[in-house]
């Protein structure tokens, strides 16, 4: 009699869970209705769903490779932004990253009281998935406490998925998330004045729509701030693959610079700036140019610098002109 009763709470139990799997099947499913299969694989239902399996497709950074089979219409996918697609819309939105801090850089010890920030995120026809990774990435590894609100400026993209699913999707965040749209289509420069003159954090940090932000990403640039308000941070910038959306550890032993065309580059970090710092990697490096697009800065110091040239047109010249700026 005993036996009989377990086994009726064992197919009890299983039924909830067949239930439960079927609700999220069908609760998830609103992104299959989109009206862009011409242009691009929808994501399956699930992959909204978001899954901490880290065996599946791209965990902890791996690549994703594309059996032979389908590597014709990975090709396709691939002219639509420039990366391969088909294996972005593989991949959870919230895959998980190894820790590629340096050791000392894990144990570091942060102030309680520190600024909370914007993130200001412009977009212009963005992949679903890169974009929401963006996003997720950003709100699982910030300390709630820390981040304010994430601002997606739309530059004017034409892809049905990035309006209505869009809005909708975001607003069943945990994390307030504004969409701030462009009549036309403005560039970058304009776009994130747009997002930072709408934003309310006491910092603004810029992010690409393509970004994975890793554990930690966060307090190092705003403790650096809260030391000097005149400080702007910029994080190491480590690679994602465009053919395989394997997540690659970037140098810390670079920082930027210029050559005498005016075009931005990336150098060693030179010997006396290792000495200034008495060998300690963990130490922030001090740089002559920064990269333009990815960096926290405190808001008031942004407006008193003149913050972005409304006038910049040529993709590239925010590195130096914020670097002169500072």
């Amino acid at each position: 009699m005993r036996r009989f009763g377990y086994c009726r709470v064992v197919l009890a139990t299983s039924l909830l869970w067949v239930l439960l799997d079927v609700f999220l099947l069908l609760y998830f499913s609103e992104c299959n209705k989109c009206d862009d299969s011409k242009e691009r694989s929808l994501l399956p239902a699930l992959r909204a769903v978001i899954s901490r399996n880290q065996e599946g497709p791209g965990e902890m950074g791996r690549a994703v490779l594309i059996p032979k089979e389908e590597q014709e219409k990975m090709k396709e996918l691939f002219k639509i932004n420039q990366f391969n697609l088909m294996a972005s819309d593989r991949i959870a939105l919230n895959r998980s990253l190894p820790d590629v801090r340096l050791d000392g850089c894990k144990t570091k010890v942060y102030p309680e009281e520190l600024p909370n920030t914007s993130v200001v995120i412009v977009f212009h026809n963005e992949a679903w998935s890169t974009l929401l990774r963006t996003v997720h990435s950003v709100i699982e590894r910030s300390p709630p406490r820390l981040l304010a609100e994430i601002v997606l400026v739309d530059d004017a993209s034409e892809r049905e998925f990035l309006k209505a699913s869009l809005e909708n999707y975001v607003k069943k965040l945990e994390v307030s998330v504004k969409i701030l749209r462009m009549e036309q289509r403005s560039g970058l420069i304009r776009a994130r004045l747009r997002g930072a003159a709408a934003s309310k954090g006491q910092v603004i940090t810029f992010l690409d729509a393509h970004c994975e932000c890793t554990l930690g990403w966060l307090e190092p640039l705003l403790a650096r701030i809260k030391e000097d308000r005149k400080t702007v941070v910029c994080p190491i910038i480590d690679v994602i693959s465009d053919d395989t959306f394997e997540y690659m550890a970037g140098s810390d032993m670079t920082y930027g610079g210029f050559n005498w065309k005016l075009n931005f580059r990336w150098y060693p970090v030179p010997q006396r700036e290792m000495e200034r710092r008495k060998g300690d990697r963990t130490l922030p490096v001090r740089t002559p140019t920064m990269a333009g697009g990815l960096f926290a800065i405190d808001r008031s110091y942004f407006e008193e610098i003149g913050t972005y040239d409304a006038a910049m047109d040529i993709w590239g010249g925010e590195n130096l002109e914020m670097s002169f700026r500072v």
